[in-house]
């Protein structure tokens, strides 16, 4: 009880030096974490059906919406965000894609980006199953979508050339 002594040398663990730990070991710490809050958000259903209710309290509308310019060519960040859903595998979580097509004001890509406020394309334009149209939520990055909506994580060279290609082309 009273002693001080420390552990005979051979219990004691030699020091590790901190490593790095591998990529694949954060994307597994950080879909754990997301899971894990979409479990704490999730609210208390029972009785019959209740998994299908908690599942459909997070039923998203997604609606990507790309820009034509006034020439009629397509807008190249648009095309690469598309290319980046679909190596992503996320194609079937987008329910539309709308036009803003600068030939046609009352198009309904304009009429959104105009409601929202939106300044670039592409966006994605987000409502809860039976939410109010004032209520949906606008996202002009795709990695952040990507991350919030879809729970998944981004790398940085992906977010890099977004903001690159971002940066290269003025849009609206």
């Amino acid at each position: 009880f009273g002693s001080s002594r420390l552990a005979p040398p051979s219990r004691l663990r030699p020091r590790r030096k901190p490593s790095a730990a591998p990529p694949a070991m954060f994307a597994q710490r950080a879909a754990m974490r997301s899971a894990a809050g979409l479990l704490r958000m999730t609210p208390p259903c029972s009785g019959a059906g209740a998994g299908f209710a908690a599942a459909r309290a997070f039923a998203s509308k997604v609606t990507f919406v790309k820009k034509i310019y006034a020439d009629g060519s397509t807008c190249q960040k648009c095309d690469f965000v598309w290319k980046q859903i679909e190596k992503d595998g996320l194609t079937d979580r987008i329910d539309r894609t709308v036009v803003a097509d600068e030939r046609d004001m009352s198009s309904e890509g304009i009429v959104l980006a105009k409601r929202h406020k939106v300044q670039r394309a592409p966006f994605f334009v987000v409502n809860e199953e039976g939410a109010k149209a004032e209520d949906e939520k606008v996202y002009d990055v795709y990695f952040k979508l990507k991350k919030e909506v879809f729970a998944r994580e981004t790398g940085e060279n992906e977010k890099n050339e977004e903001i690159i290609r971002g940066m290269m082309r003025q849009v609206f």
